[in-house]
């Protein structure tokens, strides 16, 4: 393993500095350009200081996001890129959590920032810093003086105040999380990933770090490809994509487009599944669709990255909740019943992580960070300290990770103690479903079960009866021609929840 992550980079740029390393259909970034842009924003954001923040706000499907992070790097700063298209109070908000030392902008991002109150936090411009001149000996100096525990990235992720969190990972949580991607999923620089994730999203760093490493050429999907089936298909074949990570939303909504026939995506080598459980149904659809694909599904989450991941056993899962894998060699897993004890092997328990690439905490929330991580509760003496993940999951007998749904999702319902995700795995196997999911709203005490597709609620309970025990059934069932997603392609839980209230309460 490499001492930092500039290494990777120069590394390649030795090696192969004119292969192309990004590129989309308007332009293309060699590694040794990727090189010299870097070096160049390094120097103009060194120039505020050493050791500071810096806001990233550019067009989330920009190759330039690149060079900003890589400049971060050179610079000694810890890099944020935020979503410049969520609501200005909101941004305003995360600026002010933040405090960078700077914000790197963009055109759309200089757009997006006058509609903010004065910040009062410089400016940089993104093509004036590429356009500049490199300070070899300042970027010498603080390359020196970085260590491997400095925080390199806070990436931001949704908070159940409405307050957003900012992550923060350090460099060695990056340089372990490299090296253990690459050997897990067996990586070389003959991939060409697929890009579909805005680079404020951590999915994203898998299309941005191993690839760097490796010499490989990243192509980056064009915006709201995926409202156009078709065409992410033939632009999969035309760049002769191999890699392609996104949620099961996604893949869910490509397979139900019915454009995916056999063999029609012969290039795919590696599709990653992330985020969420993902039924065997649509997985089928795209297995046919790539029959020299790898199938993967991973479990993670902004905080905690990977954690477990695994090939998918066509044989064993038709009807099946998936595994996610077994755990990333280095993670260590704990799982806690309702008391707070470890729970019996085999049993539920809420997830406890402990890994080298888990964050660190929450940037400047010390009382979210003290109730998420916790030293070890079995005070075994070493000090070790876990993430408390809010997931419910167990492991099986053959080692693979299973998880069942957040611990916010076990509720009681008809005096009963149930788990919500049981009642949407059971939703999955229910022959011609499409997409949806099951809520609960505390006020009234009801579950209500949202759902798309040519099933009526008719059909929905009959084949529910045969499933779930009768206190499980849901009270209120609502179907929608389309389902409201987030930005980051996870099902808006949050709007569908606001749609349940106005029902019940209409």
């Amino acid at each position: 393993m490499l001492t930092d992550m500039l290494e990777y980079l120069e590394r390649t740029v030795r090696r192969v500095p004119e292969k192309i390393a990004f590129c989309d259909d308007r332009e293309k970034l060699t590694f040794g350009e990727l090189e010299e842009a870097s070096r160049r924003i390094g120097t103009a954001l060194a120039a505020e200081g050493q050791r500071k923040n810096v806001a990233i706000l550019m067009n989330s499907r920009s190759i330039c996001n690149i060079p900003a992070i890589y400049g971060a790097l050179y610079a000694g700063w810890a890099y944020a890129p935020l979503d410049i298209s969520m609501p200005g109070e909101q941004l305003f908000r995360i600026l002010q959590r933040l405090e960078p030392g700077a914000i790197l902008a963009d055109e759309k991002g200089e757009k997006a920032l006058l509609n903010l109150p004065e910040t009062g936090v410089p400016v940089i411009r993104f093509w004036d810093a590429v356009s500049g001149q490199q300070d070899e000996e300042r970027l010498r100096q603080i390359r020196e003086k970085r260590s491997a525990l400095d925080s390199m990235s806070i990436l931001y992720t949704s908070g159940s105040t409405g307050i957003p969190k900012g992550s923060v990972q350090t460099e060695g949580a990056y340089l372990h999380w490299t090296e253990a991607t690459i050997r897990v999923y067996g990586f070389d620089e003959t991939v060409t990933f697929g890009n579909q994730s805005p680079f404020f999203y951590a999915n994203s760093i898998i299309d941005i770090f191993p690839p760097v490493a490796l010499g490989a050429t990243v192509y980056l999907l064009p915006a709201g490809i995926l409202n156009f089936p078709k065409k992410l298909i033939e632009c999969l074949n035309e760049h002769r994509i191999t890699e392609l990570t996104m949620t099961p939303s996604s893949f869910i909504g490509i397979a139900n487009a019915g454009v995916l026939e056999r063999d029609s995506l012969p290039w795919l080598r590696y599709g990653i599944m992330s985020g969420e459980s993902m039924p065997w149904q649509p997985l089928k659809v795209w297995m046919e669709a790539a029959t020299s694909a790898d199938w993967w599904h991973f479990y993670g989450s902004t905080e905690m990255f990977s954690v477990a991941v695994g090939k998918v056993c066509p044989q064993n899962c038709a009807g099946e909740r998936l595994p996610v894998g077994k755990p990333f060699s280095g993670v260590h897993l704990l799982f806690l019943d309702e008391q707070g004890g470890e729970a019996s092997p085999g049993m539920p328990g809420e997830m406890l992580v402990s890994s080298p690439w888990v964050s660190v905490g929450y940037h400047r929330d010390d009382a979210r960070t003290g109730a998420a991580w916790v030293t070890d509760p079995r005070n075994q003496g070493d000090g070790e300290r876990f993430y408390r993940s809010g997931d419910i999951g167990y492991m099986r007998e053959d080692g693979q990770l299973m998880v069942l749904g957040r611990r916010d999702t076990q509720i009681k319902h008809r005096g009963y103690r149930m788990e919500l995700g049981e009642v949407e795995a059971a939703l999955r196997s229910i022959p011609g479903w499409r997409d949806g999911c099951v809520l609960f709203d505390g006020r009234s005490g009801k579950v209500g079960c949202f759902f798309t597709g040519e099933l009526d609620e008719k059909e929905v309970k009959r084949e529910l009866k045969k499933r779930i025990v009768h206190y499980m059934m849901p009270d209120i069932f609502i179907h929608r021609e389309e389902l409201p997603y987030t930005a980051n392609m996870k099902l808006d839980r949050a709007r569908l929840r606001s749609i349940m209230e106005e029902q019940t309460y209409a």
